[in-house]
C-alpha cells in the first residue's frame, strides 16, 4: 500500500469529481465540507484539490482537519485511539 494517496479527499460522482473535507470553526464545531470540483478529469481535480484546500481556511476563517496517510485495515491491532495519534507519537 503506498504511504500517499494521490486521490485524498476525491471521490467520483457519476463523471465528476468531488472533494470532502472537515472544519474546524470557532467553539468547537465542526463541519462537513462537500464540493464539486466541476471536472471529469482527474489530474484537473487534483490541482483543483489542492488549491481549494490551500485557500479555504484563510477565506472562511477556519482550520482544516485533514486525513493524508492512507486509514490502516481494521483488525490489524490498532485500536481506535492509536488510529487518532500523529506518527510521531505512534512510533
Amino acid at each position: 500500500m503506498p504511504a500517499h494517496d494521490p486521490d485524498h479527499h476525491l471521490w467520483r460522482n457519476g463523471r465528476l469529481w468531488w472533494i470532502a473535507f472537515t472544519v474546524h470553526l470557532p467553539g468547537w464545531q465542526k463541519e462537513r465540507i462537500r464540493l464539486s470540483l466541476h471536472t471529469a478529469d482527474v489530474v484537473e481535480a487534483r490541482q483543483r484539490r489542492d488549491d481549494l484546500l490551500r485557500r479555504y481556511p484563510q477565506e472562511r476563517g477556519c482550520a482544516l482537519s485533514l486525513r493524508i496517510a492512507p486509514r490502516r485495515a481494521r483488525g490489524a491491532g490498532a485500536g481506535r485511539g492509536a488510529a487518532m495519534r500523529s506518527p510521531a507519537v505512534a512510533a
